[in-house]
């Protein structure tokens, strides 16, 4: 039976969602390991970073960001599976020496993903301040004009989008982080009618790279 580790903040971005699903249905175990105890990440036969409202965009890094780059650099360099969401694909982007900015206001829309073979990903909320700009010894797998969305190194793969999100969870994470309903209730309401589409696509994406 595979199984995962899960690395999140205990309080803010944590919830699994629909990656929780797939991992359910797919037969794997998980742990939940909470970044406000830098845990020591055991073996695993993956390893999923979560978001973040904390950064590593240049000049806004976060003091404790260095310590868990630290980390997966080591866990990526063995080999081992990695999925990064988000702050998470910002992580690996960093960790592979490319480059991630601070936009001027945030990103907020529900889109597919064009990929790098002709086909598309999707749809997924892209929900964000900072962009990733540059991937270093990685592969760009997407991109969209303001930003590269997705990116690969070997076993590891990032995805800015918020694959874990269906409609509820959105509406779970704007409330919590305090941003206007009349900011995030459209994009619930568009992501609502499209909830199956995006639980196929996440489930599509991950059994794609977490297989």
């Amino acid at each position: 039976m595979p199984h995962a580790n899960v690395l999140a903040h205990r309080s803010i971005a944590n919830e699994l969602g629909l990656i929780g699903e797939w991992l359910d249905e797919r037969g794997w175990t998980y742990e939940r390991l909470w970044r406000e105890d830098f845990p020591v990440i055991a073996d695993a036969d993956a390893l999923i970073v979560l978001g973040s409202l904390d950064s590593v965009a240049s000049g806004h890094c976060a003091a404790w960001a260095p310590s868990e780059m630290d980390v997966i650099r080591e866990w990526i360099d063995a080999g081992r599976p990695y999925l990064g969401v988000c702050f998470g694909a910002q992580i690996l982007a960093s960790v592979l020496g490319g480059k991630v900015e601070r936009r001027p206001r945030f990103y907020r829309k529900v889109e597919e993903l064009p990929w790098n073979d002709g086909t598309s990903k999707g749809p997924w909320v892209l929900w964000h301040e900072d962009v990733i700009t540059g991937v270093g010894t990685g592969e760009v797998v997407s991109e969209l004009p303001h930003a590269i969305v997705a990116l690969r190194s070997g076993n590891a793969w990032g995805v800015q989008a918020h694959i874990e999100l269906e409609s509820g969870g959105l509406d779970r994470l704007a409330r919590a982080v305090g941003a206007p309903a009349d900011v995030f209730s459209p994009l619930v309401g568009e992501m609502k009618a499209r909830d199956e589409f995006v639980r196929q696509a996440t489930f599509e994406f991950l059994d794609m790279t977490l297989h």
